[in-house]
This record gives structure tokens, C-alpha cells and sequence, in this order.
């Protein structure tokens, strides 16, 4: 694909952990990389899935590989990732953190799928980002922005800016998706934080009450961030996403799978 360079950031490679019946394809967010979702996949893992996770199309490699990416781009990305996971197991969820969220969404409302949980996930975002993105991309497209301050801190391998002109394609992605969101009826998991400085929060009950799935839980935690899927947090989010897991899985085994590490089921 013209939008990948040849090798991935150290740490941030797409990873697999093959498991039996039951997969899941878990996604990471915009202008992160699979290191922010590694160890929600090794406690998923644990818990008796198949995990596979790909990056996103232009991500884990360099920052410019986005100023060549479409909304189609990331749609068609997914959809090869899912197609890869169904090829491997019987039943097949999908986990999303942020724009890996909102991919979810887009595959649910077209792929047959057990389950999806999303995490910290935008279907919209704040007033300011949707009116200043449009504005810096007529005048300065190529122009690269602070896009992940975790990336910055170190917390996660990831991209500290990306070019003006991928948050456009962001944001249209996001639109996209925020269209489809009525179609879907997959079981659902949303969860949210209160302290997410990233995503507004009201993303988790917009989500939960426009979709058609008739099993749908939400959980909003108090204080939290944006990324989830690291300590502290990361211990509330796996015990939460496992116990939707094996509540989704326990008509298909006749005893449950191990309990995830650091989890209380």
C-alpha cells in the first residue's frame, strides 16, 4: 500500500496471539500504535482469546505515511484486518480504543460479529477541533501538529505530530461512522472516562442510545483520561471487557475461560 513505510516504530508493531474459537481484533487509536493496546492484549489473551492487531493504515511507521491516507483507506484497512481475523476463528469480537473505536463501529454496522466494546471512542468531537481543523487545512495542509501528548511523555510509542491534513481525514471518518451508527445491532460495551481531555465524554451515552443493538451496557468511569488501556486504568478496563467477553461466550463452552490477571470476575 503506498501510504506504509517499510518498518514500523520499535514498540509499535502490529502484533498476534493465536487463540482457539473465539478472536479478537483490537484496535488501536489515531496517530498511536499497537504499544498502547499490548497489554490489554496480553490480558485478553490470558483470559482465552485470540488476539490479532494490526496498525491502522499509516500508522507505526512515520508520521508523513498520513498525508496519504483516505477515510477509505482506514475503512478498507479494517475490513482486511476483520476478514483476516474471520478467516482464524469461529466467533470474532472487535476492541477498539478512540478512532480503533469508531472502526469498530463501522465494521459492526456491515460484518456479522459477537461483540464489540469501545473505548474512550469518537463519533464527534469538541466544537473547537471540528471548526479549527477545516480552517488550518485550507491554509496549511502539510503543516504537522502535536497530535499525542503521550507520545510526548513517552507513555506510548506513537506519533507526537501529524500533518493538518490527516486530522481532516479524521474528522470525516468520524462523520462517517457517526451516519452508520443506527444500522448496527451487535452487542455492545461502551466505555468512557470523565477525565478524557481528548474525546468528550457525551461520545459514550450518544453511542449507546443510537444504535439498535438491543444488548448494550455502558460504563462511564470517573476521573480516568483518554487512554484507557494504561495503568491505572487499564485494571477497571480489562476486568470490565473480560466479563463482556465470557458473558457473550458462555453459551458456546462449558466452563468459562481463566480469569484475566489482576481481574475479579
Amino acid at each position: 500500500m503506498p501510504y506504509m513505510s517499510a518498518d514500523y516504530m520499535t514498540g509499535g508493531e502490529p502484533f498476534e496471539l493465536p487463540g482457539a474459537d473465539a478472536g479478537i481484533l483490537l484496535l488501536h487509536g489515531f496517530s498511536g500504535s499497537c504499544s498502547e493496546i499490548r497489554d490489554l492484549g496480553q490480558i485478553l489473551w490470558h483470559a482465552g482469546y485470540g488476539v490479532y492487531a494490526p496498525a491502522l493504515a499509516g500508522h507505526g511507521t512515520a508520521p508523513g505515511d498520513l498525508e496519504h491516507v483516505s477515510p477509505d483507506d482506514f475503512f478498507a484497512a479494517a475490513h482486511a484486518a476483520f476478514a483476516e481475523v474471520r478467516k482464524r476463528y469461529a466467533r470474532v469480537y472487535v476492541v477498539g480504543l478512540s478512532m480503533g473505536g469508531t472502526l469498530g463501529l463501522h465494521l459492526a454496522a456491515r460484518e456479522p460479529m459477537e461483540g464489540l466494546v469501545t473505548i474512550s471512542t469518537p463519533v464527534f468531537m469538541s466544537p473547537l477541533v471540528a471548526m479549527s481543523v477545516p480552517l488550518a487545512t485550507r491554509f496549511a495542509p502539510k503543516h504537522h501538529v502535536i497530535s499525542n501528548y503521550a507520545a510526548w511523555r513517552g507513555e506510548v510509542v506513537g506519533y507526537r505530530t501529524t500533518p493538518v491534513s490527516s486530522l481532516r481525514v479524521f474528522l470525516e471518518v468520524v462523520a462517517s461512522v457517526r451516519a452508520d451508527i443506527p444500522r448496527i445491532t451487535t452487542p455492545l460495551l461502551v466505555l468512557h472516562s470523565t477525565g478524557d481531555k481528548t474525546v468528550p465524554v457525551a461520545n459514550a451515552p450518544y453511542i449507546a442510545a443510537h444504535v439498535s443493538s438491543e444488548s448494550k451496557a455502558m460504563r462511564i468511569y470517573h476521573g480516568g483520561r483518554h487512554l484507557l488501556t494504561l495503568p491505572p486504568h487499564l485494571d477497571d478496563v480489562q476486568r470490565d471487557v473480560v466479563r463482556f467477553l465470557h458473558a457473550r461466550e458462555a453459551p458456546y463452552v462449558t466452563a468459562a475461560p481463566a480469569p484475566a490477571k489482576g481481574g475479579h470476575l
